[in-house]
């Protein structure tokens, strides 16, 4: 039985760290039937993974793409390591609950550069994916519409694709071969551009690509440690009010290099002795952990799968990430003066809550007791249609070291969420309060008693802002779907100000359970100067926790 190159990577982190009892047996489950760990590094250097602001990582998020009406998004992916190829996962997510739209695998050459357009699909309603590149993907052509296989059944299924993020992860770098191993059967030869066109042999991708790797296999197909050098950009176009707003993707970058984390592109089961350690070291989605939907290849790895050394399990991975995220406040500029027909969105994306909290559209399964026993328990909040999936911090600790008391799920829990409308909602996130929201003049409503109203919203609760779903879109002073630049629709609100605050700045309290939360985005601003239309994206500017 052969495991992915995770398990090694994963083993040989635990092995390392000293840990023991439960992470033993976890090591013993993880090795099982392929090369013993036995202390080596297997090329894993990194002990840290984090936030980057210099924009180079070997993880990228996107926060947010859209074809709504007539936006279409311009998705721009660039290896600046000028030695090594990039083996790449990409991961559209849908905005409503990170549902997985779309996924395939990218190679792409020293240096190279692969771009792509999302619009949406004329005759299906749905996003599509159209790109001429010539870089290899898996499968081989990626132009295709989005899956509704695991969005929200009772929603309008085209709608739910045509909103969300985009996760991107180097699997693992692809080295110049040498020695014998150079030729027509080196992978990287293979997908190394000649002429200006890459080779993308199918049989040397499917011999090299196509099956699931120990670590010493994978290292002979050609594959490596993954390094940084990922950059990435985007551009949203209105064609209908030619507008465009630009940004570029937030990067993750290891110290070193990040494990070996390779599944092929293919419908399998990536744990086939089905343990609960087994998952918990692979994933921290909730789902799949609680066996409500069906862990495939394809859905690995993900933005919480083990990538540095102190990476004992998914779940602290996953809150290592949403860590050197999470920020204390957002604050942005707001502008609605109709003279100039000026509209403002503020875009709050959080692509790791996922990781901490999911929605089961298909409710509690009939093995529900084997699941709340060995993996994680339901919480049927909200609707008995559904149940809202959590993973929590004794099971996970319980299950890797018997002795980590890491708060696993800090961040979002009973205590700053609720359902509303089937998808998870933050119920704690301050609206800007009365010295925080300004015009341009220094004015705050001083003591006003309503200065904003938001909507739509619980009835009696006016001042209470859900933010719900995972990429939620803030329309500022929208007196209808004209009044937004992004026509958002599958996670959106409307924020009212005091008739006197059409142009300025607010600030937002987004401390959450006192660790900040992981949030993303900007200020998408439209304005007028006669017929001609601008687009303008202002870049949220946050304040962080303190390190402690």
């Amino acid at each position: 039985m052969k495991k992915s190159v995770l398990a090694l990577s994963v083993s040989a982190a635990i092995g390392g760290m000293g840990f023991a009892g439960g992470a033993l047996a976890m090591t013993d489950a993880l090795t099982a039937g392929v090369q013993t760990a036995t202390g080596q590094s297997l090329g894993l250097t990194a002990t840290e993974l984090a936030y980057n602001a210099d924009g180079i990582g070997h993880q990228l998020v996107f926060p947010y793409f859209t074809t709504q009406g007539d936006n279409a998004t311009l998705i721009s992916l660039v290896n600046t390591d000028t030695t090594n190829g990039k083996l790449v996962k990409v991961r559209f997510r849908g905005a409503g609950n990170s549902d997985d739209l779309y996924d395939f695998q990218i190679a792409l050459s020293p240096g190279d550069v692969w771009t792509a357009a999302v619009s949406q699909d004329a005759t299906t309603g749905a996003s599509k994916l159209t790109t001429s590149d010539v870089s290899c993907t898996l499968p081989a052509s990626v132009n295709s519409t989005f899956g509704t296989g695991r969005v929200d059944p009772s929603k309008d299924a085209a709608n739910e694709t045509r909103e969300g993020y985009v996760e991107v992860l180097n699997m693992a770098d692809i080295p110049p071969t040498t020695g014998t191993t150079t030729g027509v059967d080196s992978l990287y030869e293979a997908i190394k551009h000649v002429s200006g066109v890459a080779p993308c042999t199918a049989s040397i991708l499917e011999a090299k690509l196509g099956v699931d790797h120990s670590y010493g296999s994978a290292v002979a197909a050609g594959l490596a440690s993954p390094t940084t050098g990922l950059v990435g950009d985007w551009i949203i176009l209105n064609q209908a009010n030619t507008a465009a707003w630009s940004g570029s993707a937030t990067a993750l970058q290891a110290d070193g290099a990040g494990a070996l984390v390779f599944w092929p592109q293919k419908f399998g089961d990536p744990v086939q002795d089905g343990t609960a350690a087994a998952r918990i070291a692979a994933t921290a989605d909730p789902l799949f952990l609680s066996g409500a939907e069906d862990l495939q290849f394809y859905d690995l790895p993900d933005l919480s799968t083990p990538y540095t050394t102190a990476d004992t399990s998914a779940a602290l991975r996953a809150n290592a990430t949403t860590a050197s995220l999470a920020v204390n406040s957002v604050k942005n500029q707001f502008v609605t003066s109709d003279s100039i027909a000026a509209v403002t969105d503020w875009l709050f994306s959080q692509p790791t809550r996922r990781y901490h909290m999911a929605v089961n559209y298909r409710g509690i399964p009939e093995d529900n007791a084997t699941v709340t026993t060995e993996l994680n328990p339901f919480a049927t909040t909200g609707s008995t249609a559904f149940a809202l999936v959590r993973a929590t911090a004794t099971e996970v600790v319980t299950a890797v070291t018997n002795s980590d008391t890491t708060a696993i799920n800090a961040y979002y829990d009973g205590r700053n969420t609720r359902l509303a409308d089937r998808q998870v909602c933050l119920d704690t996130l301050s609206v800007p309060a009365r010295n925080s929201l300004f015009d341009r003049e220094e004015t705050t409503p001083g003591t006003s008693q309503s200065p904003f109203v938001i909507s739509p919203n619980v009835p009696g609760t006016p001042t209470t802002l859900l933010l719900c779903g995972e990429a939620n879109v803030i329309s500022v002073n929208a007196g209808d779907a004209a009044d937004s630049a992004l026509g958002a629709s599958v996670a959106a609100r409307d924020i009212t100000f005091d008739a006197a605050y059409t142009d300025g700045w607010a600030s937002w309290a987004t401390a959450g359970n006192g660790a900040g939360l992981p949030i993303l985005g900007a200020a998408f601003i439209r304005a007028a100067n006669g017929a001609v239309n601008y687009g303008f994206a202002y870049q949220h500017k946050v304040t962080r926790p303190v390190a402690p």
